[in-house]
């Protein structure tokens, strides 16, 4: 005789451990990172960010060979300390005097020869601060870390047959409800995902949903890297470029997250720049890794995500970037069956919220990329 009852009516299921799975097979951005098991408390949440500082520092404008005084670009002044050792191309300099952005060196130190500099092309990079013997304490050099929030937002979908259809076996589904909530997780995280990527940090109340920031919304808030590609397609140079400005930044890369589009133009790049290396034992779409031009060669793991903009590729340390479920509220589904009604369903619901920490430093966005590969 069929039933028209389900097993788990007026049952409260965790579905986290469900979701999980799914996210875990999923080749996305959310795949790669996983749902973090550290709850959060509020649904307004902080975190603070810090970063090593640069030892690295750019030209106001161009230097020709005669000029013993030069400046910096705004803020730099204060990586300069007098008896630094400088080298911008290459050429040695020791610093003299600093005062704000202005610093004072000795050209051509060590035997070396002054020559003339542009600023569009060259770069400074301190590579010492020697100190005298017998020196007294030196200056301190801490900065403020930096508090960063987002919001949490209310993830839900809602799942409904009929007794009809609760009751019929069709084509071995032995429970049809608990196999519609089951798609309904599977999109549950498509939306996860791409809360991680496009989210956007509204704060709101009342009548208005609160919504989490993500990935691109974050990169936008804290000025992050960014290089416009102006419909270009991706080049070794445009990607080692953006990775040097986030280094300069004290920040580092280690993945590169594309759509398949921008994964093809960087499967064209080929020679030593890729290197092929499929992994079956972790998750994302891993594609291969990018070798960059900075020296020790550092390598960021191409990921492709099909949910990505075609138009734009990311660089960034996935380190930086989480997903949290608010305390208690982890993805749960109830019984939303109204009395007397010939159907039977559930609600499914949770409040997740995104960390994306230290964007500044560790996020570097390529726009306007091309959405095609010649």
């Amino acid at each position: 005789m069929p039933v028209n009852t389900y097993s788990f009516q007026n049952q409260v299921r965790q579905l986290q451990e469900g979701i999980s799975m799914i996210i875990n097979d999923e080749p996305t951005l959310l795949g790669l990172i996983g749902l973090s098991g550290e709850p959060l408390f509020q649904t307004k949440f902080e975190w603070m960010s810090d970063n090593l500082n640069s030892n690295r520092a750019n030209l106001a404008a161009n230097l020709d060979a005669v000029a013993t005084t030069f400046n910096v670009a705004s803020g730099d002044g204060s990586k300069f300390r007098v008896n630094a050792l400088l080298v911008l191309d290459d050429e040695y300099m020791k610093v003299t005097a600093v005062a704000g952005d202005a610093i004072t060196v000795v050209r051509g130190f060590d035997g070396t020869t002054a020559a003339t500099h542009t600023a569009a092309s060259s770069e400074i990079r301190i590579v010492a601060r020697p100190q005298l013997e017998g020196a007294g304490v030196g200056q301190d050099e801490s900065h403020d870390r930096y508090v960063d929030y987002n919001v949490t937002q209310i993830f839900e979908r809602y799942a409904s047959v009929s007794n009809t259809q609760q009751a019929v076996r069709t084509y071995n589904v032995s429970d049809e409800l608990n196999y519609q909530v089951q798609l309904r997780l599977k999109e549950l995280a498509r939306e996860f995902n791409d809360a991680l990527i496009y989210g956007r940090r509204i704060d709101a109340g009342g009548s208005q949903p609160r919504m989490t920031g993500g990935l691109l919304n974050f990169a936008n808030l804290k000025s992050s890297v960014k290089q416009n590609l102006a419909g270009g397609e991706v080049t070794a140079k445009v990607v080692n470029d953006a990775l040097e400005q986030v280094y300069q930044r004290g920040g580092n890369v280690n993945t590169i997250l594309t759509n398949t589009a921008g994964a093809r133009q960087f499967s064209k790049l080929l020679g030593d720049k890729i290197q092929i290396q499929r992994q079956d034992t972790t998750r994302g779409g891993y594609v291969a890794t990018f070798v960059s031009d900075i020296v020790g060669g550092d390598m960021a793991t191409i990921v492709v995500d099909k949910n990505m903009p075609k138009d734009k590729v990311v660089l960034f340390d996935r380190s930086i970037l989480s997903m949290h479920a608010l305390n208690g509220r982890s993805l749960y589904d109830v019984d939303a069956t109204v009395a007397g009604a010939d159907f039977v369903a559930r609600q499914i619901r949770g409040e997740y919220g995104v960390k994306v920490m230290n964007a500044k430093e560790k996020i570097a966005v390529l726009e306007n990329v091309s959405k095609t590969v010649s």
